[in-house]
């Protein structure tokens, strides 16, 4: 369309917005959109109990470590020790008390010691109740036979089922054969068989058992 008859029409070129008027519509743009910085800036501590809503705080919404155990109320604080209650009474000695004393083995028919070079045979419980044998014995008279009596545990050191053993058995270390031991519920410890003969030693070391 061409302008009316008589008017002078006047094109200006486009001019580049000055830098004060670039700052100025930054600045409009920051100030339309300062609701959400305002937020992210609050000056310290002015976050209260007013501005939370009810259950607002949740345990992912805390740090790790960033709540320290006086932050916390008294009655939240786990692991506050009590008052001291009453002593209770005085357990059994534990594994630390000492076993009682070594007895002698008592030999019944013609069992002995092997030889004084060597450690005799004895026994003793200890606080668990537990019985230990140690010791070599010997028959001084003979080859032991089936079923031979040995010794005799008196009341409080015998096992509640008949019990069996294997022990070393010989006449010298270097002939060392194995033989048979059983105990009985009457406390009686028995020869059962093995390579010896007599005057050759058995071994009491592998002897031990709970007491009934």
């Amino acid at each position: 369309m061409r302008p009316p008859t008589g008017v002078r029409t006047i094109l200006r070129p486009i001019r580049r917005p000055s830098f004060p008027t670039i700052i100025s519509l930054i600045a409009l743009f920051v100030a339309l959109g300062g609701t959400s910085y305002a937020v992210i800036k609050l000056p310290a501590k002015s976050v209260g109990n007013r501005e939370l809503k009810t259950n607002a705080v949740t345990s992912a919404k805390i740090r790790n470590g960033s709540i320290a155990r006086g932050d916390l109320n008294p009655s939240a604080r786990v692991g506050t020790r009590g008052p001291r209650g009453v002593a209770g009474p005085t357990g059994a000695p534990g594994d630390a008390a000492a076993p009682e004393a070594w007895k002698p083995l008592p030999f019944i028919g013609a069992w002995r010691n092997y030889d004084a070079a060597w450690a005799s045979p004895a026994y003793r419980k200890d606080q668990r109740g537990r019985v230990t044998l140690k010791g070599l014995a010997a028959r001084g008279s003979g080859s032991p036979t089936f079923d031979d009596p040995i010794a005799v545990l008196p009341p409080g050191y015998r096992p509640s089922e008949r019990l069996v053993f294997a022990i070393a058995t010989g006449s010298t270390p270097n002939g060392q054969m194995y033989g048979r031991l059983d105990l009985l519920t009457n406390g009686q410890l028995s020869w059962i068989g093995g390579a010896t003969g007599e005057g050759h030693f058995i071994s009491l070391e592998t002897i031990a058992f709970w007491a009934d």
